[in-house]
């Protein structure tokens, strides 16, 4: 009776430990079983926890070699073969023009082989349905001793549709075996075991694969999270660096520190928008960037896209470079940086070159800011230095107007930059202050250049006025002077009038300055002009002229530099000689100092706030009563 009850829920119980280990296993075995129908009974062969060690151990690699070699020696064990290999998909396929016509071929090779001899090179098979079983295998395997293949599918074969065989065979390996020792036939049981070895498989080398694919995903994202900050603290530490050389230096330590790059050059674009050598560390000659210059001008859009920067096109205009990489700052290419190969010959990859893009471009911005920084302090230092100018400038031109018994004096200057060029004066001639030297001058140019000259020019002045010389002899000796020191594009236009006090005359000599105005009280108007040409064009060849004029109550005299009558509204209209004379016959009866004011007035209502390029100066001689 117990004898009875054993066989009868034997079983049963075979039955239900199979289900529990199934449902426990990495590998989905249970297709298998569907697929085959067949009652499986406990044996030897079909062991279910040599099957899980088998799995386990198959999924603990991700070696397709190991999978494919244990997978291998697992079944001839098992089926008492010493002959077996695996084939896996061909990398090269053979050309279709060395196949039949009409002949469907898929293309295989020998990864491992146990004892049976398979051709070196590609194995071409003219049919992918290898889940038969049958007799009628391949020629080519058959030739190599082969009577049983187990395809490894990506998923159940029966689950594929006739297009995904045809398009994409979904086949991972092909495991084939010899005959067994005793030369019998493999039994429906052996073929079973085969086909969960091969379901095992598998799932073991698409793990292996997802292994590896993870691995690298991972180790690529760890490399590009390491450049990321890599970069972070590069910027962080470029942002502390003002000088050039320091720069440069940092540069050349993250190439090597970063890419193994010991060799580089670098060229930054000039005024002119062609590249200079900056840096030469890769022996660049001269001719290769008269190269490269004329490359960039006509290929602009191919450096400026980091896509376009090829390899070849760099080598091929300097061969000692590895790679060409724009630097940019605001999408602007301001420079180009060459870099040689890596000190270990290996070719840069994808995220090396983006990392050393990053860099260049943070490298030019850190060299941009250091230029602007510098920029700014030597732009600070001149207008420091400006500023001492007009403050001795300022000292140079009268601080005070000398009181002149029977006359009203009024002054005023304006450069239209920190310093100017234009220059007024009065000076006393004689000891008993009965006469006065009243002077006007505008030098050529703008800025330092010409209030040096006006400074000059009113030294020679001052030596010149007490040696109380005829007035054309004293302004031929100072064009003379003028000539001899300056360069043939710098003049001075000149005026100078010596006014007697007692007997109430003006003498002067005009040297090609705005004509003064001489308004008398009864509204006629003279143009005080005679004299002769600028100062310091040529030498004296003719003798300047000079002419005296009596200054009569209420007789007004204006002088004035081109920069009164010239002044610009914002429609670049000028102020015109006409509107000069109309705003000095407008004030006329008024004190000098309020004849100044009135034309300052008006030309300021002219200009209406627009910048003027010019200085404006201006004297105002009222004969009184």
């Amino acid at each position: 009776m117990i004898k009875n009850t054993i066989v009868l829920f034997a079983p049963e119980f075979v039955i239900s430990l199979f289900v529990v280990v199934i449902s426990t296993s990495v590998v989905l075995i249970t297709s298998r079983i569907h697929q085959h129908r067949a009652v499986i009974v406990t044996s030897n062969l079909i062991n279910l926890q040599s099957l899980i060690d088998l799995s386990a151990a198959l999924n603990a690699s991700d070696d397709d070699m190991f999978i494919l070699n244990t997978s291998l020696l697992s079944v001839m064990g098992k089926l008492r073969t010493f002959r077996a290999c695996a084939l896996v998909p061909a990398a090269s396929p053979l050309p279709e023009s060395s196949l039949a016509a009409g002949v469907q071929a898929f293309h295989w090779q020998c990864a491992t082989t146990k004892g049976l001899k398979m051709p070196d090179g590609a194995i071409v098979l003219q049919s992918n349905n290898y889940d038969a079983f049958d007799a009628a295998l391949e020629p080519a395997l058959v030739q190599a001793g082969v009577v049983m293949s187990q395809p490894v599918w990506t998923k159940d074969a029966s689950a594929f549709t006739e297009s995904e065989f045809a398009e994409n065979p979904q086949c991972l390996a092909l495991l084939c075996f010899g005959d067994k020792l005793d030369k019998t036939p493999y039994t429906d049981e052996e073929r079973q075991y085969v086909s969960l070895v091969g379901s095992i498989t598998a799932n073991a080398l698409m793990n292996a694969e997802n292994m590896r694919s993870l691995r690298e995903k991972t180790s690529f994202l760890d490399r590009k999270n390491q450049l990321l900050t890599t970069l972070f603290e590069i910027n962080r530490e470029f942002t502390t660096l003002l000088d050039k050389d320091e720069i440069l230096k940092f540069l050349s330590l993250r190439l090597m520190g970063q890419l193994t790059v010991t060799k580089f050059a670098l060229l930054m674009k000039n005024g002119h928008g062609t590249f200079d050598l900056t840096l030469n560390r890769l022996q660049v000659t001269t001719e290769q960037v008269v190269a490269l210059n004329a490359a960039y001008q006509a290929q602009h859009e191919q450096y400026h896209n980091h896509a376009d920067i090829a390899l070849g096109t760099c080598s091929t205009l300097v061969p000692s470079c590895a790679l060409m990489v724009p630097m940019k700052v605001q999408n602007e290419t301001k420079g180009l940086l060459l870099v040689g190969g890596k000190m270990n010959r290996q070719p840069f990859r994808a995220e090396e070159e983006n990392f050393l893009e990053a860099l260049a471009g943070t490298a030019m911005t850190a060299l941009e800011n250091a230029r602007l920084f510098h920029e700014e302090i030597e732009k600070k230092r001149l207008e420091e230095e400006l500023n001492i100018a007009r403050q001795i400038q300022n000292g140079l031109l009268p601080t005070e107007l000398p009181s002149l018994d029977g006359f009203d004096l009024a002054a005023f200057s304006l450069s239209s930059k920190q310093i100017g060029g234009d220059y007024y004066d009065v000076i006393p001639i004689s000891a008993a202050n009965e006469e006065f030297m009243l002077v006007i001058a505008d030098v050529s140019g703008k800025g330092t250049p010409a209030a040096l000259l006006m400074a000059n020019t009113q030294a020679a002045l001052r030596v010149l006025t007490p040696l109380q010389l005829p007035m054309p002899e004293m302004v031929s000796r100072l064009n003379d002077m003028l000539f001899a020191n300056t360069s043939s594009d710098k003049f001075v236009t000149f005026f100078a009038a010596k006014l007697n006090l007692l007997a109430k005359t003006l003498t002067f000599v005009n040297g090609g300055h705005n004509p003064p105005l001489l308004l008398h009280s009864d509204g006629t108007l003279d143009l005080l002009s005679e004299g002769g040409l600028v100062l310091g064009i040529m030498e004296t060849i003719m003798p300047y002229e000079e002419k005296t004029v009596t200054l009569r109550a209420g007789d007004t005299v204006l002088m004035y530099t081109d920069g009164v009558s010239e002044a610009l509204s914002p429609a670049s209209e000028e102020f015109t000689e006409e509107r000069t004379e109309a705003s000095l016959r407008a004030s006329a009866a008024e004190p000098a100092q309020a004849i100044v004011a009135r034309m300052l007035a008006d030309i300021e209502t002219h200009v209406a706030g627009a910048s003027q390029s010019d200085d404006i100066t201006m004297i105002a001689l009222k004969c009184l009563s």
